[in-house]
């Protein structure tokens, strides 16, 4: 993938700002895409992959808060802005995540920041439950 516009990597770090820890937040992940004059956007906080001990294997999702006024503030201007609670079904690749549209830097954006990382990649720590230490894998 190319490296983003400097405008929407800006904008992505501005996003990451409003993404407020419970706990110590795994890496975060961006994936973004043009369709037409559309820039689609997803921010979201890695899995931890737990090794050794009696929860070996589980990938936990990070917690976080996320400021959803601070949000609003990064667009020029919004034309929705919605909440969706639960997946919609086995293809739902986001599941409940929070999405708005509108205009950051006189482009159209679509951002979409999900409550949990998306299957489809891999975890962005490890937590090595016998050595008590975390390592970032992405």
């Amino acid at each position: 993938m190319t490296n983003p516009p400097t405008w929407l990597a800006e904008f992505a770090d501005q996003v990451t700002l409003l993404l407020l820890p419970v706990d110590r937040l795994a890496p975060l992940g961006c994936h973004y895409f043009q369709y037409g004059d559309v820039w689609e956007v997803t921010l979201f906080a890695a899995k931890t992959e737990v090794i050794g001990g009696p929860r070996d294997g589980e990938r936990r999702p990070s917690r976080f808060h996320l400021d959803l006024s601070g949000l609003t503030r990064l667009f020029s201007s919004v034309t929705s802005f919605h909440w969706q609670a639960h997946s919609l079904g086995k293809n739902d690749d986001l599941g409940a995540h929070v999405a708005i549209e509108g205009i950051v830097n006189g482009q159209q954006v679509w951002l979409r920041i999900p409550s949990h990382a998306p299957a489809m990649f891999d975890a962005g720590r490890i937590a090595l439950m016998h050595d008590r230490r975390w390592e970032e894998a992405w």
